[in-house]
């Protein structure tokens, strides 16, 4: 899929732009965007998972993993969503898990798609 396509289904992302504001290139950030996503959904797994046994704790750090993880390439929207994953688990209220969780789930998903695009 093209940007053009990309851009049409709501798919785009300009990684260029988003490498460039953390200081390496396009290429560089693509992968490490495709890291990202591999990752943080096997995070959320564990998070989901660890969060339905009640280990709270293991699903504070799973949401710390994913928080880090966006953070550091730019994708603010599903960092802040995870640290409300965090905070949340670790004062044991789990009233926004499902909400917050979906989000994530549906950024990644996003992120993937766009990467589609590139490979």
């Amino acid at each position: 899929m093209n940007r053009a396509a990309q851009k049409k289904k709501g798919f785009d992302m300009d990684f260029e732009h988003m490498a460039s504001e953390i200081g390496i290139d396009r290429e560089d950030f693509i992968e490490l965007a495709e890291m990202l996503v591999d990752v943080s959904n096997n995070d959320m797994a564990q998070f989901e998972q660890a969060a339905a046994q009640g280990d709270l704790k293991k699903a504070a750090m799973a949401a710390h993993s994913i928080k880090g993880a966006a953070a550091n390439l730019g994708f603010m929207e599903i960092a802040k969503a995870a640290e409300t994953l965090e905070k949340s688990a670790k004062a044991e209220d789990t009233s926004e898990f499902e909400e917050k969780s979906g989000f994530i789930k549906d950024q990644l998903d996003i992120i993937n798609k766009a990467l589609a695009g590139y490979s």
